[in-house]
């Protein structure tokens, strides 16, 4: 099984058990360092510790389990205002919003439709572009579907709450013998 996968299985109950919505997780090389990216959500979106509790939780059950071989940095935060729709549950969430869109192959001589998000219909969702038309794909063609930022609208965010920008927390550093 693939390590990313491994991470999710273990990440996921994890998120459920302390409330909150496991968004994504990446496994990425940065140089010669590998990074375990976790991203979480809840309403209101997670604090730095938030973040910092489930990133100690996580770390001894990957450790525990041996999940990750050899050193690896562990970060877990927000998805941010620009989080990655990864399910077909996240698109029927997120429904009406602005989105960014890009198919595995080009349709139609394009792979990016940018537009409001429609569906869920039945394992299909799809983007109404500016010009009104609808572009339907079927969830195995969708490579990507991220939200969209409106700067308007993270200015009056912050307004509203105090300044306070979506970031990671909660990172490790774990060296491995294993």
């Amino acid at each position: 099984m693939e390590v990313r996968e491994e991470v999710r299985k273990l990440a996921l109950p994890l998120a459920d058990e302390t409330g909150f919505e496991l968004v994504d997780v990446e496994l990425v090389v940065q140089g010669r360092q590998r990074v375990v990216r976790v991203l979480l959500d809840k309403p209101g979106g997670p604090t730095v510790g938030d973040c910092a509790s489930f990133s100690r939780a996580l770390a001894d059950r990957l450790d525990m389990n041996q999940t990750v071989a050899g050193s690896y940095r562990l970060e877990v935060s927000s998805p941010g205002t620009d989080r990655p729709l990864t399910s077909l549950e996240a698109v029927e969430r997120f429904a009406g919003r602005r989105v960014a869109l890009v198919c595995a192959a080009p349709r139609d001589g394009r792979r990016r439709y940018d537009g409001t998000l429609l569906g869920p219909e039945g394992s299909s969702c799809g983007v109404r572009t500016e010009d009104g038309t609808e572009h339907w794909f079927d969830w195995s063609e969708v490579k990507s579907v991220r939200l969209a930022v409106d700067p308007w609208e993270e200015v009056r965010s912050a307004r509203g709450r105090g300044a306070t920008a979506p970031g990671s927390a909660g990172r490790r550093e774990h060296g491995g013998s294993r």
